[in-house]
């Protein structure tokens, strides 16, 4: 009887098992033939689940997001002693903790690579990270809302949150700023003037 594989999981194993080769090289000083090594697998059977090198790196970022997303997730809703603006914050900070030291460095990698030659590949991959941490975001600000913390026009400022965000990852990444500062100078401004304005 033939073994039925779950092509999406052996993908996953795969990245699993070369996200120690990434973090130590980077994205443009690992070849297929080291994954493969590192996967234990022949460098054809690569190309049996993914198209390129570049699909491969995708789903090891993809891997370092979801454990983000986790830690964030855990933060927001096993977490009733932080307030809302509390919460903000560490959604902000978290990419730029000493834990995630090495994965910014690598996000940092692909976001040069993305911006200089945009493909719909790293397109579609940059949309949907964005689209998975405004949902955490429309949480956090949702259950402020529910606390009485923010208004409730206060989910319209969700775009503009993820913009100043995604911005401050590609300063940072240049060594224009200091994330912690800018964060508590962006934060301060939206809970003290903009989302709460004459209603607190």
């Amino acid at each position: 009887m033939a073994i039925i594989v779950d092509k999406e999981e052996k993908r996953r194993l795969i990245a699993l098992s070369c996200k120690g080769l990434l973090l130590e090289n980077g994205i443009k000083n690992i070849t297929v033939a080291q994954i493969a090594k590192a996967a234990n697998i022949g460098k054809g059977t690569i190309y049996e689940y993914f198209a390129n090198k570049d699909e491969i790196v995708f789903e090891i970022i993809m891997l370092f997001v979801e454990q983000i997303q986790d830690d964030l997730l855990i933060a927001i809703n096993n977490n009733n002693t932080l307030s809302c603006r509390e919460k903000m914050e560490y959604f902000m900070m978290l990419v730029f903790s000493e834990a995630y030291k090495k994965e910014f460095s690598i996000y940092k990698e692909f976001l040069s690579i993305a911006l200089c030659s945009a493909t719909p590949d790293t397109v579609a991959f940059r949309v949907n990270c964005h689209n998975s941490f405004e949902v955490i975001l429309e949480t956090i600000i949702n259950q402020g809302i529910e606390n009485d913390e923010l208004h409730q026009n206060a989910i319209a400022m969700i775009p503009m949150i993820r913009y100043f965000h995604t911005g401050l990852i590609v300063d940072v990444s240049i060594g224009r700023v200091n994330a912690h500062m800018e964060i508590g100078s962006f934060i301060n401004s939206i809970f003290g003037n903009i989302i709460y304005g004459e209603n607190r």
